[in-house]
Order: C-alpha cells, then structure tokens, then sequence
C-alpha cells in the first residue's frame, strides 16, 4: 500500500496533457493555456489620466496656490486636445490621452474653480502625479500569460486588452462516469427494499461540471464481469474513465478483473489513507482509469485528492495538483491509530481572530449529510495518533 503523496506523484507522471485548440476568448474559462502569451503593444498603449481634473506642466507652478488658464478639454477616446502653453491646462477625464507636454494631472479635490477659464491649484503636484504611463501595466515584447495558467475572467481581462480574440488552449476531457452495484437505483424509478439511489454518478458529474471537464454519464452497471467489463469499454472512448463501486475485497467487488479484461494496466491498488483506502488507478493507452471506492465520502475524497488533480494534468494546468492548505486550532481531541492519513470533514470557523475547527460528527464513509456539513477537511498524517484540543492541525477548503 503506497502513500498519498506517492499515489499523485504516480499519477500526475502518467498522465500527459491533451492535445491544444483554439477557443474563442469567451469560450476559454477555465481552460490552460497551450503557449505563451507576449503582449504586441504596450498596456495602456499611451500617456492617460488616472483622475478627473487638469492637466498641465507641472513645473510651471512653483508655488502654491497656483493659478491655470483652461484652453480646452481632453477627454477618453479623444485625440483633439489643444497643447498647454506657460500656466495652461487642460480639463481631462480619467483615461484620456494626456495633452503633449503636459507632465502632470491634479484632480478636481485639489483645485478651487474661479471663474469659466481659471482654476487654483491648491497643493503641490509633482511631474507624473496622476498619469499612468504607456507600458506600465504589461510592456509591448513582454510575457503576459505563461503557458499552464488557468483562464479566469482576469486572465481573460488581460488577453481581451490585448486584442485576442482567440486564444491556443488545452481541451477540456470528456470523462465517463461509471456507477457500479446491483443495488443502485436510477432517479427516476422506484426504490425498491434493499435499493439505494445512484447518487454517486450525480456527485461525480457535479465534481466534473466543478473541475472543468465534461461528464458522460453511462448509469449503473450491474455485478457481473460481463456487464461491468462492458461498460468500462465503451466508457474507454473517452479521455477518462471513472468507475464507483466494487474496487473491494468482496465477492462482487469485480471492477479490478473487469478492467484488466478490458485492457486497463493497474497501476496501483490501495492508498493508505482513510477515507478511500481501496482506489484504484490505471490506464489504458493514455487514458487515466480511476477505480473509487462505493461509500460517497470515500468517493468525494478520492476525487479531490486524487482525479481532479489528473483532470489538471489532462487540460494542462502547470498546478496541478497543488493545493492551498492553513493552520487551525482543533477545537477537540481526535485520535486515530490505524496508521493511516486521515481526511477528516471539518467546520472551519473564525473565532477572536483565530482560525479554529472541528469534526462535522460521525466520520463513518457512507454519511453524506457529514459533506454538506463540511467546508473543509482535516489532514493528519499517517503517523500522527493524537491531536489534543488546542493543537494545530492542516486544513485543506473544501
């Protein structure tokens, strides 16, 4: 049994990147960038006004007060302003080309209005006050975007001032979700005894949806090797294959014959942590096959840990399978002596400003209601047995 840092390194190693296309910058959410991006002009792509008010020479006012005559006005998307001479400015609005040879803005509040054409300048206004500077955002020739980001609507500002209309990224996987058990009923039919609903197909494509792939949702294969072998082939066509259910010891526990039935080398079986010890992970070709566990927690908990970080690798991200994780005071006693890394479902809290947390409850893996609890999970290490309340432990955000 390997260790969960082991696991996604293995994982993360075997998986590669799909191929990259080309999007339209509004269709690119949440995809990787395939290249690079250096900007071909200067952002902004001139001299602009950082605030309303008046733009001058900034060196003609020595003194203060100052008094300047308004020849004109500059305002945003305009190239017709009059140039300032000696003691002149123009009024100017913020984002508008600064007139030629004015070295300074003032804005409005530290002005006194006299009459229609003149204004007192009331502090001093250094050369550069209030002008932002062509280039001074991104450089024409410079790296604006990196290959791996992620396409957030920032990174989508940035591209769209840069006039890309399109943009090379990573395909988004098509994954194929695979429920497993004779006991597993379809929403939409009656439950009958001894029958529990399907909702793990429905969490799993919900988890997709969330990490940016799409789900191809294939129902519930019944326990024989000939059903669940099948499935698991026709859920090979696509990028990746997810199966819930049956990765056991059991007598029905058939998903690790069937996928080696069907061509799938297991890579590994079995990760020590807790939940989700039973995961299986292997391929077919390129093609990551994820073998989780049936309990819903276990099932949530090795996703997160470990198929949406492939999910990254599939659409390129150069994080994948980082994680951002804090500090917290426990709020009670956990122990734990099965040598296991441990996920515990939290209650992360901000108390006298301090962040503390506590256990949702019951940590058995078949009780959902403990997730909707949760906005986080406790981490404890394989090695740790005891965290007494008032210790620190990691937490990781659900």
């Amino acid at each position: 049994m390997i260790s969960a840092q082991e696991a996604l390194t293995i994982i993360l190693d075997r998986v590669k990147p799909l191929d990259p296309i080309s999007l339209s910058l509004d269709r690119s959410r949440g995809c990787s960038l395939a290249e690079d991006i250096r900007s071909g002009m200067d952002i902004p792509p001139f001299d602009n006004a950082a605030m309303d008010g008046y733009a001058f020479r900034a060196e003609d006012i020595s003194s203060v007060p100052g008094i300047l005559t308004i020849i004109g006005e500059a305002s945003a998307g305009t190239t017709s302003a009059k140039t300032p001479g000696k003691a002149e400015a123009c009024l100017i609005t913020t984002g508008a080309l600064i007139p030629a040879g004015c070295t300074a803005v003032v804005q409005h509040e530290w002005t006194e209005k006299i009459d229609e054409t003149h204004v007192k300048v009331l502090h001093p206004v250094p050369v550069g006050s209030n002008i932002r500077r062509a280039g001074g955002d991104i450089k024409k020739g410079a790296l604006a975007l990196e290959r791996g980001s992620t396409m957030r609507p920032q990174e989508i500002g940035v591209l769209a001032s840069l006039g890309k209309n399109f943009v090379t990224v990573y395909r988004r996987p098509g994954v194929a979700v695979v429920a497993t058990g004779n006991e597993l009923t379809q929403l939409n039919k009656h439950l009958a005894p001894g029958k529990i609903y399907n909702s793990n197909a429905h969490l799993l494509c919900a988890l997709l949806e969330e990490a940016g792939a799409e789900q191809k949702n294939l129902g519930v294969a019944r326990d024989t090797p000939e059903e669940i072998r099948s499935t698991i082939i026709e859920g090979l066509s696509e990028d990746m294959l997810i199966t819930s259910g049956g990765v056991s010891a059991g007598k029905y526990d058939l998903v690790i014959d069937a996928m080696k039935a069907a061509g799938v080398e297991i890579v590994f079986w079995k990760v020590n942590i807790k939940p989700g010890m039973p995961i299986v992970f292997g391929m077919k070709g390129a093609t990551p096959v994820f073998g989780l566990p049936g309990n819903p927690v276990s099932t949530m908990v090795t996703f997160l840990k470990f198929v949406k970080p492939a999910i990254q690798k599939l659409m390129g991200s150069a994080n994948a399978g980082s994680s951002m994780t804090f500090r917290a005071v426990l709020t009670h006693e956990i122990k734990k002596t099965d040598g296991r890394r441990h996920y515990v479902r939290g209650i992360l809290e901000q108390k006298d400003g301090k962040l503390v947390v506590s256990s949702t409850g019951s940590q058995v893996s078949n009780v959902q209601s403990s997730l909707v609890k949760a906005n986080c999970l406790i981490i404890l290490p394989a090695e740790q047995e005891l965290v007494r309340a008032g210790g620190e432990v990691e937490i990781e955000l659900l």
